[in-house]
């Protein structure tokens, strides 16, 4: 099974049907396959050869399919920039990959000036106005190139991507991921998510950068159609879904609790049948609060980078009472296991590492054979995420295993605690955390945002968290306006830490 095979079966079977909507512009499946042949051409012809990598600078946007399919069509390797990371970040990602070229989008044009400037050599693509000194046009290339499939097929084993983790405990982390796994991870999305049928809208609210760009492939070789927002807002969201019928919706919780507190009801979403969410915990009454409104339509996915999108799932009939605080169990065509130190299983309740194997794993991580052989062992992805899992193999997260905190010399899990915060009525969101403390080594620390028009204190927090927990407890509560996010969507724990440290001083 070739790349090249499921993009040309889709474009014979529903050619002339809409692909992918953003904004204005709107592309058949046919269209597509015809500007990704040509785009393929177009770099092949500026010299490059199967296996370069090509950074992609493109905020969400119709073109982000034909560029991802016309990269994989050449067995070029895409390596996608975030949009909001710095100039800073997307050298040291540019640097890593050692990428040949960079596509870029004409309102980034300032900052791919800095990136052209301190990477070189670059070939560059500039797609919206046209060509500006060396640089070539997007439009130009597409319009001298043929549009004829490249030969020959990447291998499966050959790289489709290079997908960069946040780096935010070190620099980041070139995540290989080959035509094998992006094809298997369509698969499962498919087998756990579907039927999706012809015609078939998901709204797409996330960057297609990163976790969002991983539903393109299966709605498109489905036939059905790919609605892309440039950026989430939630009353847009709620049109989107409104003027086309949207049947899936694709968010992150915070999407979700933005939603629920600008007061979405069933009207606002007369078409939906599906609401898939994950990348971070849901605070389990919030979600409880949509099911209220919404009925089963809720499915949650928990997956990384090494192991995309696929390592457990809590589909919708699971949505009720406990399970809500579980992350699900393992894909049915994915094996998950909760191990010890020692690399064996523990029993069932019993804390540990969870570690996964499939046909959608990473290869490895870009230039660094001693950490790929650190975390791939046996055939399993270790994933440094710590969970218990239950005799029905339900799996529990408790956080990173770096994350834990040894308090007095207990170990406390931050998503524990957070569970329990969260579920006190004032509660928007919470993240916790160890800081430094004299005697006990860590103190459990809870950084925590209320909902609008709420009112609790650091005290009624506490009593709360208490009540529930005992000796896990938090000793220190900080409310804040909002819990702060890098440009990945994941919590920046230095800037809290600041927080609470200026916070001490200051009593």
């Amino acid at each position: 099974m070739h790349y090249r095979h499921l993009i040309e079966r889709t474009v014979r079977l529903y050619g002339p049907r809409p692909a992918i909507r953003c904004g204005s512009v709107e592309l058949t499946f046919a269209e597509i396959y015809e500007r990704a042949c040509r785009l393929a051409n177009g770099l092949s012809a500026v010299g490059l050869e199967p296996g370069a990598r090509v950074a992609v600078l493109v905020p969400n946007r119709a073109e982000s399919l034909e560029i991802e399919v016309g990269l994989g069509l050449a067995g070029l390797v895409r390596v996608s920039l975030n949009v909001r990371a710095t100039p800073r970040q997307q050298i040291e990602v540019l640097t890593d990959a050692g990428a040949e070229a960079l596509i870029y989008a004409d309102e980034l044009a300032p900052v791919a000036g800095e990136l052209l400037e301190a990477v070189t050599p670059l070939a560059a693509i500039r797609l919206g106005a046209g060509s500006a000194g060396d640089v070539d046009g997007y439009a130009d290339l597409l319009g001298r190139s043929p549009a004829i499939p490249p030969a020959p097929d990447p291998a499966p084993e050959d790289l489709f991507c290079l997908f960069y983790t946040s780096g935010t405990t070190g620099r980041p982390k070139g995540v290989m991921l080959s035509h094998r796994a992006q094809m298997a991870v369509a698969f499962n999305l498919l087998l756990e998510f579907g039927p999706v049928r012809p015609g078939e809208k998901v709204l797409l609210t996330q960057p297609l950068s990163h976790g969002g760009g991983f539903f393109l492939l299966p709605w498109l070789i489905s036939g059905a159609t790919s609605i892309v927002m440039p950026r989430f807002d939630a009353e847009e969201c709620l049109e989107l879904c409104e003027r086309h019928s949207v049947e899936t919706l694709k968010v992150v919780p915070t999407m979700l609790l933005q939603l629920l507190a600008d007061g979405v009801t069933p009207r606002d979403l007369p078409a939906l049948r599906k609401v898939i969410y994950g990348a971070s915990p849901m605070p389990a009454q919030r979600l409880g609060e949509l099911i209220a409104l919404f009925g089963p339509v809720f499915a949650q996915l928990y997956g990384q980078a090494e192991a995309p999108m696929c390592i457990t799932v809590l589909p919708e009939e699971d949505h009720a009472g406990e399970l809500l605080a579980s992350a699900g169990r393992p894909w049915r065509n994915v094996e998950v296991r909760v191990v010890g130190e020692d690399g064996e299983q523990v029993p069932a309740g019993e804390p540990g590492e969870v570690v996964v194997r499939g046909s959608h794993l990473m290869s490895g991580y870009w230039g660094q054979p001693e950490l790929t052989a650190e975390v791939v062992r046996d055939g399993f992805v270790h994933t440094r995420d710590m969970a218990r899992q239950d005799e029905q193999g339900y799996v529990y997260l408790l956080g990173r295993s770096d994350e834990m905190i040894i308090s007095g010399g207990f170990n406390v899990a931050p998503r524990v605690v957070e569970e329990a915060l969260d579920r006190h009525p004032a509660v928007h969101e919470s993240f916790v955390m160890g800081m430094p403390h004299p005697t006990l080594g860590e103190e459990v620390t809870a950084f925590v945002a209320l909902r609008e028009g709420a009112s609790a204190n650091s005290d009624d927090l506490i009593a709360h968290a208490r009540d529930e927990l005992g000796f896990q407890k938090p000793r220190a509560v900080w409310i804040v306006p909002e819990l702060p996010r890098n440009a990945y969507g994941k919590v920046v724990k230095a800037e809290l830490r600041d927080l609470a440290v200026a916070g001490a001083a200051g009593r």
